[in-house]
């Protein structure tokens, strides 16, 4: 059965912190994207991160080596881990990946990161080796959907994908007007069939979770706006994602829980200024007055 994401269950994903808590206490988050053509992604993932102003205690901004310049200006609360490159885009090396993979408890791929064989590495090192929260987005999916079912499905991690409808069509198979159609229950066979969370993306957001038997979960929400179409928006979604899920026991909540924070936080950035003239930035700036408004101002 579907059901619609409440402001009571959101507000339950941010409880009260204790008197002595530490930033160790509340999780490592790294999210690794970009390439020299799309610096601007893994930005607005890291700004959406830092916005949420409730999440990991902990984030990490891995990119390409040659752009760490360019974004680090930009980023304030997070470090800085350069990867491996080769003009401009991810170079795999199996050692920096591991590091990564011991030291986070979610880690957010794809954002920017460039469709290349690199990248189809990385994810399959990812699939096959990380055992804690893996989100993936954008060129991350894109590079998954060229893995075999078995590699998705046998994962260690705890997998959230956030595919738009092409996207999703790619990783299904499905035509996208069959996925138009009836998009709760793609997303729903699809959450079955590779052992993961999906949220797909649009208008109103589809997520449902793995039914392991049990009924399935599926929840939606119809939050966003006309200004959320721009390029970015995707990515302060999976910024969002990161830091919601970190703590999170229940990630299909966790994630419709984004969705919802990322449409209201569209709302308000549209409402200050247009449909036409907002973009993604925009959003990523109105993330903590959506987050504070849900919660009653904490």
């Amino acid at each position: 059965m579907i059901r619609k994401i409440s402001e009571e269950d959101i507000r339950k994903m941010f409880p009260a912190r204790p008197k002595d808590c530490h930033k160790g206490s509340f999780g490592y988050v790294a999210l690794i994207g970009g390439s020299l053509e799309y610096s601007g992604a893994i930005r607005l993932a890291a700004m959406a991160n830092s916005s949420m102003r409730a999440g990991a205690g902990v984030a990490s901004i891995a990119a390409p080596r040659s752009i760490c310049d360019i974004i680090a200006g930009q980023i304030l609360e997070a470090t800085i881990l350069p990867l491996s490159d080769e003009n401009g885009k991810l170079r795999f090396s199996e050692d920096e990946f591991s590091e990564i993979c011991t030291r986070y408890d979610v880690i957010a791929f794809g954002m920017g990161i460039g469709h290349t064989e690199e990248t189809v590495k990385a994810v399959e090192y990812l699939l096959n080796n990380y055992d804690k929260t893996l989100i993936v987005d954008a060129d991350g999916l894109n590079a998954m959907s060229e893995l075999g079912r078995d590699t998705i499905c046998r994962s260690k991690a705890r997998l959230v994908l956030t595919p738009h409808v092409k996207e999703f069509a790619r990783l299904s198979g499905l035509a996208v007007d069959e996925i138009k159609a009836k998009p709760d229950e793609a997303a729903a066979a699809l959450a079955d069939e590779l052992n993961a969370v999906v949220l797909l993306k649009g208008s109103t957001t589809y997520v449902a979770a793995p039914s392991d038997g049990e009924e399935q979960q599926i929840l939606c929400t119809d939050r966003g706006c006309p200004g959320m179409a721009t390029a970015g928006s995707g990515d302060v979604l999976s910024g969002i994602l990161a830091a919601i899920c970190v703590n999170a026991d229940n990630l299909c909540t966790a994630a419709a829980a984004g969705a919802y924070i990322n449409g209201l936080a569209g709302e308000i950035a549209q409402k200050k200024r247009s449909d036409v003239t907002m973009t993604a930035s925009d959003t990523a700036l109105c993330i903590a007055e959506a987050v504070e408004s849900v919660g009653d101002g904490f």
